[in-house]
């Protein structure tokens, strides 16, 4: 049976970089020509922060990886699942509800939000910043893969769905000049207008479709929001002094503002709290988080523009 999911993984790793790579480049040439980009080093520094961020996973955490996602299939798993057409289905669904779940700890976790946030700082989208990642990336993602082989699920299987979805991941990162608006697919599936609204630092939009491929997760637990026509969105996170177009602020900014804070308060267990608390959590609650900015944006729509906003 092993034999079997190796000789498929075989097969099909060898095109995932080259297809992301290739559609990241095809797309930044289009506008290039175009002149479409204002930002043109934010995506030769998206692709240093991709080396970077590569370089730890690769030397050391892919095998570590393995070992344990075969160990819990081949030790403690609860089923036994083969190769069939619908367990391949069902391999996809969880991956992207675990992807959902991971998405969402990244931005509610402050500790979290300072490793994925360096994938939100470009203030311009195209498929360029689907690469985009921290160097401490491999802390946070490992948590895609390794907990699934519990349920049956062959690690190979979720190699290749892991491909399959950073695949359409670069694909919904496409510049907002190409599918503006996709109502009918937005029903079904995370496209690139619902994920640039996920990238926008608008408070209406802040914290919003965490789903990778489908957007019935977002429905699900109400984190759902599609583009609205009066609310254009404006890329990057809410520090507006870090500069996406240096590696250094891109990486460290978020981490030196969450080190400011812990410094500032004397007590230990507020310093723990700023690890683990969202994003803009103060304790003597002086700060804003996201959700609160949200509830603010969505008590002052104005119904009578007809905003759609999909809760």
């Amino acid at each position: 049976m092993q034999s079997t999911f190796q000789s498929v993984f075989d097969q099909i790793a060898p095109f995932f970089l080259p297809i992301v790579f290739t559609l990241i480049i095809v797309e930044l040439l289009l506008l290039w020509v175009g002149k479409k980009i204002k930002l043109k080093k934010e995506s030769w520094v998206s692709l240093l922060c991709y080396s970077l961020g590569s370089l730890p996973y690769f030397l050391f955490f892919a095998v570590l990886q393995l070992k344990i996602m075969f160990w819990l299939y081949e030790n403690a798993r609860l089923l036994t699942l083969g190769n069939e057409w619908y367990v391949w289905v069902l391999a996809f669904v969880c991956f992207d509800f675990v992807w959902w779940v991971v998405h969402f700890a990244a931005h509610k976790v402050r500790f979290f939000w300072c490793i994925h946030g360096v994938h939100h700082t470009p203030k311009e989208m195209n498929m360029s910043v689907s690469i985009r990642g921290s160097v401490f990336d491999f802390v946070q993602y490992i948590h895609l893969m390794i907990w699934l082989p519990l349920l049956g699920f062959h690690p190979y299987i979720i190699f290749i769905m892991n491909g399959l979805s950073r695949i359409y991941a670069v694909f919904t990162h496409l510049n907002e000049r190409h599918l503006k608006h996709t109502p009918l697919l937005d029903k079904f599936l995370i496209t690139p207008s619902l994920h640039r609204v996920h990238h926008s630092s608008n408070h209406l939009y802040i914290d919003t479709n965490f789903a990778n491929t489908l957007s019935i997760w977002d429905r699900i637990f109400k984190t759902y929001q599609s583009e609205v026509a009066q609310v254009k969105p404006v890329f990057g996170v809410m520090d507006k002094d870090l500069n996406t177009e240096s590696v250094l602020s891109s990486q460290f900014d978020l981490w030196k503002s969450l080190i400011k804070d812990i410094k500032a308060t004397p007590k230990i267990i507020d310093k723990i709290k700023y690890l683990v608390m969202p994003p803009g959590w103060h304790p003597q609650n002086k700060g804003k988080t996201a959700k609160t900015y949200r509830d603010s944006a969505l008590k002052t729509l104005d119904t009578a523009d007809k905003v759609k906003v999909e809760l």
